[in-house]
C-alpha cells in the first residue's frame, strides 16, 4: 500500500442521473395532463368522432419523440388519467382512463416495433393513427361484449368513428411531430 487515493474505477457513462429522469417523468406527467385539459376544454363544434384526436395526440407525440423513456407515452397518458378524476374536468365515461392507458401501451408498442421511427414522418403518423384507433374500437368490443352502446356510433355507425379517429390521430402525430422536427432543424443551424 502505497498511502495513495484509490483510482475511480466507475466510468460516468455507467452512472444514472437520477434528477434529469425524474424532471423527465414529471414533464411528461404534466404534458399529459396539459393534453386532457386541452381536450376538456377546447370545444369544436365539428359534430365529427376523433376531433380531439389533433390537439391531443400532437402534445402526446411531442412527449413521445423528445423523451428517450421506454414507456413515455404510458406516463403521460398517466398524467392524463389521474387528471380525468377531477371533477372540474367534466369526463364522466368510466371506461376512458383504460382506454387511455391501452392508447398509451399500443403507441409505444408500435413505437418500439417501427424501431424508434425518429426520421421517418410517414411511420410516425400511422403510429399515431392506429394509436387514436384505439379508443373507438375498445368501444366497439364494450358494446360487443357489454352491451354498452356509445352514442357516435348510433349516428355513425362503426366505420365513420373509427376513419375519423384515425385521421384526427394521425393528423395530431404529423402535427407534433413535426414540431419537434422543426424544433431540431432550427437547433442546428
Amino acid at each position: 500500500m502505497s498511502g495513495s487515493a484509490f483510482q475511480k474505477n466507475i466510468s460516468k457513462a455507467y452512472q444514472t442521473n437520477t434528477v434529469s429522469l425524474i424532471l423527465e417523468i414529471l414533464f411528461l406527467f404534466v404534458l399529459g395532463i396539459s393534453a386532457i385539459v386541452v381536450r376538456s376544454y377546447l370545444r369544436i363544434p365539428l359534430g365529427i368522432p376523433g376531433r380531439h384526436g389533433l390537439e391531443f395526440m400532437a402534445l402526446i407525440m411531442i412527449g413521445r419523440r423528445i423523451s428517450k423513456l421506454p414507456f413515455a407515452s404510458v406516463i403521460a397518458m398517466l398524467g392524463a388519467t389521474t387528471f380525468m378524476f377531477v371533477p372540474f374536468i367534466g369526463i364522466k365515461d368510466p371506461f376512458l382512463p383504460v382506454i387511455y392507458i391501452v392508447m398509451g401501451f399500443v403507441l409505444d408498442l408500435l413505437y418500439f416495433v417501427f424501431r424508434n421511427p425518429s426520421n421517418r414522418l410517414a411511420i410516425i403518423t400511422l403510429i399515431g393513427g392506429l394509436s387514436y384507433m384505439v379508443i373507438p374500437i375498445s368501444r366497439i368490443l364494450l358494446f360487443v361484449f357489454g352491451g354498452i352502446v356509445e352514442t357516435s356510433f348510433i349516428k355513425h355507425g362503426f366505420i365513420i368513428p373509427i376513419l375519423s379517429h384515425f385521421v384526427a390521430g394521425a393528423a395530431g402525430a404529423l402535427l407534433g411531430a413535426g414540431f419537434i422536427y422543426s424544433i431540431k432543424r432550427i437547433r442546428r443551424k
